[in-house]
């Protein structure tokens, strides 16, 4: 769904509070004008717009999903650190790595409390120049990760660990890669750039990702760190279809 009219930051909040979070959206970079709405409701586990937010105990970011689970900005050791944000995101700021922070859901969080099941969406647009592979989204329990993306300037590698998948795939040209990966219980696709690189059918009876409830890490994880910028991270416990392309 596209608008003739831009919005503001500052009114598209506003927007989203007064319906209830039924219309939230970015930008096409391109032209400021055109705004492509993603849907907010009770499926959205969360949906990061790398906007900080004021009212936390140390540096965070700011969730638009219903259950309003910040990512909060750590560096090597777990301490609070200030985030690297710049303009020019989709929809508020991008955030900028430079292999030495990430950020990550508490484990206090809702997010970190509920298992995510085996239909879920993730949205992430990011780009890096780096040439090593580096782990820009994860979905994590303790120091084991039930899904990892990792990111390098020409190539992608998506981690299930149980469902016993690492599948590497080339990626050509530079700039935002527009990452989506869903899996309807049975069947898991991934697309970047609104072309599907991969797809397999889910071993029966095994988890895609987990029985136990798993937190976000954003930009690395055990020690392993990436550098470039995210500007969106999306993630919804249901099958959806890739909002980054037009329907």
């Amino acid at each position: 769904m596209r608008l003739k009219n831009a919005l503001s930051i500052t009114l598209l909040a506003a927007a989203l509070a007064a319906c209830g979070g039924d219309d939230t959206r970015y930008v096409d970079r391109e032209d400021p004008t055109p705004v492509e709405y993603m849907p907010v409701d009770g499926y959205v586990l969360g949906f990061w717009v790398m906007e900080p937010q004021d009212d936390c105990d140390s540096p965070c970011i700011n969730d638009v999903s219903p259950y309003g689970d910040p990512l909060y900005a750590v560096d090597q050791n777990g301490e609070p650190v200030s985030p690297n944000l710049d303009e020019g995101g989709a929809v508020g700021r991008v955030a900028v790595f430079d292999g030495d922070t990430r950020f990550v859901t508490r484990d206090t969080s809702s997010l970190n409390n509920t298992v995510i099941g085996e239909r879920f969406t993730l949205h992430l647009r990011a780009r890096t120049d780096q040439t090593d592979t580096g782990p820009v989204f994860s979905l994590v329990s303790g120091s084991s990760a039930a899904l990892t993306i990792g990111l390098a300037n020409d190539r992608l590698l998506l981690e299930l660990p149980a469902q016993n998948r690492r599948l590497l795939t080339s990626l050509e040209g530079d700039g935002w890669r527009e990452i989506q990966l869903a899996s309807d219980g049975e069947r898991v696709t991934l697309a970047v750039d609104c072309e599907t690189v991969a797809a397999f059918d889910a071993e029966p009876g095994v988890p895609v990702l987990s029985t136990g409830a798993l937190g976000v890490s954003v930009g690395g994880r055990n020690g392993a760190y990436f550098t470039g910028a995210v500007d969106v991270v999306r993630l919804s416990r249901q099958d959806e279809g890739n909002l980054f392309c037009e329907s």
